[in-house]
This record gives C-alpha cells, sequence and structure tokens, in this order.
C-alpha cells in the first residue's frame, strides 16, 4: 500500500490532480475492524481541461504508470494494490473530500474520509454491507453521531436510517 499512497502524494504534488481521499473499506478500516477488500478507493479532484467540459482521467492514469502503475480492468495497480479513481460525483462526496482527514499509515500521510462521511456515503450506497458497516460505525462508538444526523438530514438519507439494524432514530442521531 505504501508504494500506491507516495504515487497518490505525487501526482497531488505535481498537480494532476487538486486532491484526493481514501473512502471505502481501507478508510473504514482506520475505524473499525478492517473488512476484507480488494481495492483501493480514491476519490479526487480534479480541474476539467479548457476545451472540454468532461473530465477525462486518462492523465491521472498516465502519471500513475509513469510511477510504475499498470491497467488491469478498471483499477491501476501499484505495487500489489488495485486502485480504484472515482471522481467526486456528488455534493456529498465532494464535501467528504474537502473535509477528509490526513492520518499516517506508516511514514506516510494520507487523507481519509472521516467516520461521519464514510457512514453518509454508505447510507446514499445503499447496499446491505453498506448498512452493516454503518452499524458497526455506531455498534462501536467510532462515529459523532451528531455530525451524522445533520449529514442525514441535508442529504436527504433519512429514509436509509431505516435500514441500519442499530439506528434508534431518537433525537442523539
Amino acid at each position: 500500500m505504501k508504494k500506491a499512497l507516495l504515487a497518490l502524494n505525487s501526482i497531488k504534488k505535481s498537480g494532476v490532480i487538486d486532491d484526493y481521499a481514501i473512502g471505502g473499506a481501507i478508510a473504514a478500516s482506520f475505524y473499525i475492524e478492517a473488512v476484507n477488500t480488494e481495492d483501493v478507493d480514491v476519490f479526487l479532484f480534479m480541474s476539467a481541461s479548457e476545451n472540454s467540459v468532461l473530465l477525462s482521467l486518462q492523465p491521472i492514469y498516465d502519471a500513475l504508470k509513469k510511477l510504475g502503475g499498470r491497467v488491469e480492468k478498471e483499477y491501476i495497480v501499484i505495487g500489489d494494490w488495485p486502485i480504484q479513481i472515482l471522481p467526486a460525483y456528488s455534493p456529498l462526496v465532494e464535501e467528504a473530500v474537502k473535509q477528509a482527514v490526513s492520518v499516517q499509515y506508516g511514514n506516510i500521510e494520507t487523507r481519509i474520509f472521516s467516520a461521519e462521511y464514510l457512514c453518509a456515503i454508505a447510507l446514499d450506497t445503499g447496499r446491505i454491507k453498506d448498512f452493516y458497516r454503518v452499524a458497526s460505525f455506531i455498534e462501536q462508538g467510532k462515529v459523532d453521531r451528531l455530525v451524522l444526523k445533520r449529514l442525514v438530514k441535508k442529504y436527504q438519507l433519512e429514509n436509509k436510517t431505516k435500514k441500519v439494524l442499530n439506528w434508534d432514530g431518537d433525537e442523539n442521531c
């Protein structure tokens, strides 16, 4: 994973991307018991080209290939880690990238989504495994329930909370 993080930090420093944050199971593992995952979900900001309104991931793939990455299916593999590059695709994810927290992985600094944003995005995504992840965050006391409640309200996710096993629906969350 170190090679992957160094490569991401390098393309940020060189201006290929404006910012990034890790989401998904890898980010969640900084807060709760790790879940088996096959890839690293990297959400990013990248300025659109002056000549196009479409966002191309090609400059990112090209830069990562120069740093030793290889393309396999929808991933760019760096070292042994497949990385899935995902543009910040919604206002919730954009805000999550902006509010990401810095953490250390060994001696490498990286950015991950906060626990509250991980939960809100999981609710929004709405897969069964996502509802279980939110329940784990709550059960283990790893989420600020008031912050999560604000995000749920702001992004109109109230209906999805009914699918979380330990969501009590009280005023504290």
